[in-house]
């Protein structure tokens, strides 16, 4: 079985331990139920990661957290949201460009009441642009 700390690292374990262990708790019962199960959690772990949507996706089946349209469905919600948004990464060569994953903190802090420093795992430097 495949273990989400060897597949996607330390940092996006935390995040996404600490943030499942949260949502269960009183003060997330008024939001969306949408972002408040596993695959939501794991995007956003990983969104704060600034990971490679494409990476996000493998990781995500291995781990059997959700299908690859659930995945998209949830990313275009999220994305609607202001929870995430996503940069696109030009390739060298001919293709469609690589869609890198951000995570919004003010949206988070907005719709969770929380600061979402408490959860994940800072990247301060990474997120100087917010939409």
């Amino acid at each position: 079985m495949v273990n989400i700390r060897e597949l996607c690292g330390d940092t996006i374990a935390n995040d996404y331990v600490n943030m499942m262990n949260q949502v269960s708790q009183p003060r997330f019962s008024a939001i969306k139920n949408t972002f408040k199960d596993s695959t939501s959690v794991f995007i956003m772990a990983c969104a704060n990661s600034n990971i490679l949507y494409k990476d996000l996706r493998e990781a995500g089946l291995k781990l059997g957290i959700a299908s690859v349209e659930t995945f998209s469905r949830r990313i275009y919600e999220m994305r609607r949201a202001g929870l995430i948004y996503t940069e696109s990464m030009h390739n060298k060569g001919p293709g469609r460009p690589k869609l890198r994953l951000r995570f919004n903190p003010n949206a988070f802090k907005e719709m969770f009441n929380m600061d979402p420093g408490t959860l994940l795992t800072a990247h301060p430097e990474e997120h100087k642009v917010v939409i």
